[in-house]
């Protein structure tokens, strides 16, 4: 070779690398990252994630599986797992990426919270997952809830099945089938590459919640719901504390940190309100100017699509919810509902999303008395607060498997 020939791409200055990645949106990030290892180390090395202009939906990929034959492929079914993730974007709605998971397959997500996705593996144990930086945390394994969840090991000690202990002792579940329907919900106190953090597990037909600190081995359980119809509807942190609201419309929180970490629970409504038999679900809602606020969706035939979403905020001083004029509930601003936390966005920052809208994915019920009448909503949606419509936010709908396992979740890559 001369004396002029040139070094190869993998061997540019990492600042170099650095100033073009920052320059990239996610996707193309992603994909920048993908390249080499040098190029992986600048994506670790530039410390933030690439601007983006709207959230992204996050799914399971669909992808085919080949039967017995190896020529007629099957389409994945509800709890098998995948390697491929499919992410959207609402500026290019009907265009799908596909980004693999570089620490195995998974079978659910269950969250997406200050930056990272919160997925269940094929273990069915739960796994932090950043898109951005490919970092992974594992969760205390499923077995770590230990007053519902027992192992079932093979003559070698390796795990190949569990029991639901709580209900069916003698029902033995393969050990992928639990990550699809045990957990409910998952939202983290912070980010755990910025400092200790705690994970709160809504679970159990929504019945119980647990608490975990990133890093230790096993669940804490902090409320159990019994012999009543009611079960935890979503559950958020706001303000050093979680809070949780059940579909009657009670709400409590807890705090840790105190003595030997124990939460400390606080119930801050007690009775349930009047809208539980046309209740759709109900949102917690953390908002950048410290109100908590509770979406409540509920049926109502005098409606278009039959759908009213009204807005309240919690008043600390008298224990209550406060309406909220739906024009003015969320300050100018877009919230995005569902598995995922932290869902009000600013129009400034995210100038192609509408503003006083709310972008939900498919709500998750379970099968209770009332889901025949509520399992009509199916898909991807947008209320606009102002005109009370409600929309497709994709042309395609999106929610593959309805309102029992909606596959999605919003993701916002932390700034």
């Amino acid at each position: 070779m001369g004396p002029y020939a040139s070094s190869g791409w993998s061997d540019l200055p990492i600042d170099l690398l650095i100033r073009i990645l920052r320059l990239l949106e996610l996707l193309e990030a992603l994909a920048f990252r993908a390249v080499c290892p040098s190029w992986r180390s600048a994506s670790a090395a530039a410390g933030r994630v690439p601007p983006c202009r709207t959230p992204w939906l996050v799914s399971l990929a669909e992808e085919p599986l080949l039967s017995g034959d190896q020529q007629q492929p099957v389409r994945r079914g509800l709890w098998d797992p995948t390697a491929t993730s499919e992410l959207r974007n609402l500026l290019d709605a009907e265009k799908t990426f596909q980004v693999s998971f570089p620490w195995g397959q998974a079978v659910a997500c269950w969250g997406a919270s200050h930056g990272w996705l919160i997925m269940a593996n094929e273990l069915s144990d739960l796994v932090l997952y950043n898109p951005f930086t490919a970092a992974s945390l594992s969760l205390p394994p499923i077995t770590g809830f230990a007053s519902c969840i027992e192992g079932v090991y093979g003559d070698e000690g390796n795990v190949v099945g569990y029991r639901y202990g709580c209900y069916e002792s003698d029902s033995v579940y393969d050990v992928r089938s639990l990550g699809g329907f045990f957990y409910d919900k998952v939202v983290l106190s912070g980010s755990p590459s910025a400092g200790p953090a705690i994970a709160l597990s809504m679970h159990m037909d929504s019945k119980r919640l647990s608490v975990v600190r990133v890093g230790d081995c096993s669940w804490r359980q902090v409320s159990v719901i019994r012999r009543s119809l009611d079960s935890y509807a979503d559950c958020v942190y706001h303000c050093g504390r979680f809070y949780a609201v059940t579909m009657e419309g009670k709400l409590k929180s807890w705090g840790l940190g105190g003595p030997e970490d124990r939460p400390r629970k606080k119930t801050i409504i007690a009775e349930g309100d009047d809208y539980f038999f046309e209740l759709i679900t109900r949102y917690l809602v953390s908002t950048p100017w410290g109100h908590l606020l509770q979406i409540r969706v509920v049926l109502d035939k005098y409606q278009e699509h039959y759908v009213r979403v009204d807005v309240e905020r919690l008043d600390l001083k008298s224990s209550q919810m406060v309406g909220v004029s739906p024009a003015k509930a969320l300050r100018g601003h877009a919230a995005f509902l569902g598995q995922n936390s932290l869902g009000i966005l600013s129009v400034d920052k995210f100038p192609e999303v509408r503003t006083n809208c709310i972008y939900f994915t498919t709500p998750r019920l379970r099968g209770d008395a009332f889901e025949h009448c509520h399992n009509q909503w199916i898909g991807v949606k947008v209320y606009d607060l102002r005109s009370r419509k409600l929309e497709d936010v994709f042309l395609s709908g999106g929610g593959h498997y309805g309102t029992i396992c909606p596959s999605e979740v919003w993701f916002t890559p932390s700034l």
